[in-house]
């Protein structure tokens, strides 16, 4: 993936993570292309990318020269694989350390450390869902975590054929955050719930079924796109810049396969719909179906903290019941609150330890769902969720 090398001007990124420079459209106008540059992490975000990316979306939207953003990741590998939890796992606290820490104020310190990062993460997250301009995401290779919820979060999300998904977040205690309370929430049936639960993995095709993304594209179609996004007559659509980008990217769809996701729809929803938490986790334990997909998602699912499990279902069930219709920025509220009690005083810290630190993919949870306290999940809410 390249970019034209005319007609460019570069704005001060800012940051060593962030790539960002504006392209000078033929009518006059300009693009701003920011790509995310942690390719060693597969583009993970950590606090200086979030902090810099608002602070440009902002600049952007204020600059009438400027009409839309193409949001990239950096390398052919991944668009974003989420939040650089790696960092986040310093911020977490033993559960044989939360006493001493509660008592030396070292619990308090933690805590507003791990809520600057989300604070600054989901508040990106929703200037982009009520951005006045266009943001077109590139959806290639691993678009996972984080980087689901900043596709998510623009205006027009593009996937190709290497497209890798997931909301993994049952495989490190945390839960499906950056607004997967509300996309996951939004999908047909259960399917939102399973996926959350399993941490199950998606393709790029599944995404346009699932209404997750807005095109398909070939990898090599970016160049082309961009080109002619910069050709387009911004000023005749200026009133209508949304339309003049779905335009061409109609131009670039291709036609995709069929979804692995649906052809398991009633599956997911026999499933999802066996009763309360423990009974669905009796149905997904006694899986006995021939569903390849299926059956690698409830691998995923019983590695899974339970903590992540109790809080994803309490979550999807509240915004179809009482929380029903809740504005965006209140669920971004409340995923600030549970993310940082997830880092701070949940399966946080094990989880990321046995996947990236020890490695040995056998994290000790803190409960079984069975043992799990009401008290205890409790604590990761407040103001009545």
């Amino acid at each position: 993936m390249t970019t034209p090398n005319t007609n460019l001007s570069s704005t001060p990124s800012q940051s060593e993570f962030i790539q960002s420079t504006l392209i000078a459209t033929a009518s006059g106008h300009k693009i701003a292309h920011l790509t995310l540059n942690n390719p060693k992490l597969l583009n993970a975000q950590n606090l200086e990318m979030v902090r810099t990316m608002r602070v440009l979306f902002d600049a952007w939207a204020a600059d009438d020269d400027v009409v839309m953003v193409l949001l990239t990741g950096s390398g052919e590998r991944a668009f974003c694989a989420g939040g650089d939890i790696k960092s986040l796992h310093a911020h977490g606290i033993d559960e044989q350390d939360l006493a001493s820490a509660d008592k030396d104020g070292l619990l308090a310190e933690k805590i507003q450390l791990a809520k600057e990062f989300f604070i600054h993460e989901y508040g990106t997250m929703y200037a982009m869902h009520t951005y006045p301009k266009p943001i077109v995401a590139w959806g290639n290779g691993v678009v996972m975590g984080g980087g689901l919820g900043l596709l998510a979060a623009s205006s027009h999300k593009v996937v190709t054929n290497s497209t890798l998904m997931a909301m993994p977040e049952v495989s490190i205690g945390l839960f499906p955050d950056a607004g997967g309370s509300y996309f996951l929430n939004h999908m047909l049936g259960k399917v939102g719930l399973f996926l959350g639960l399993t941490g199950a993995r998606f393709t790029g095709a599944d995404a346009l079924h699932l209404g997750l993304a807005d095109a398909f594209c070939a990898h090599d179609d970016f160049d082309a796109l961009l080109a002619t996004l910069c050709q387009a007559d911004w000023q005749a659509t200026k009133n209508d810049a949304h339309a003049l980008v779905s335009k061409v990217l109609q131009q670039y769809h291709r036609a995709y396969p069929p979804s692995q996701v649906l052809s398991a729809l009633d599956e997911i929803n026999r499933l999802m719909n066996a009763g309360d938490l423990l009974a669905v986790d009796s149905a997904l334990q006694n899986y006995t179906g021939d569903d390849a997909w299926i059956k690698a998602a409830i691998d995923s699912y019983r590695q899974g903290s339970a903590t992540t499990k109790a809080l994803t279902w309490r979550i999807f069930h509240a915004l179809r019941t009482t929380k029903k219709g809740v504005a965006l920025s209140e669920i971004f509220k409340m995923e600030e609150c549970v993310a940082t009690q997830c880092v701070v005083r949940g399966d946080f810290k094990e989880g990321v330890r046995a996947l990236l630190i020890d490695k040995d993919k056998n994290p000790k949870w803190r409960y079984t769902l069975q043992n799990l306290p009401d008290e205890y999940l409790a604590q990761f809410f407040e103001n009545g969720w």
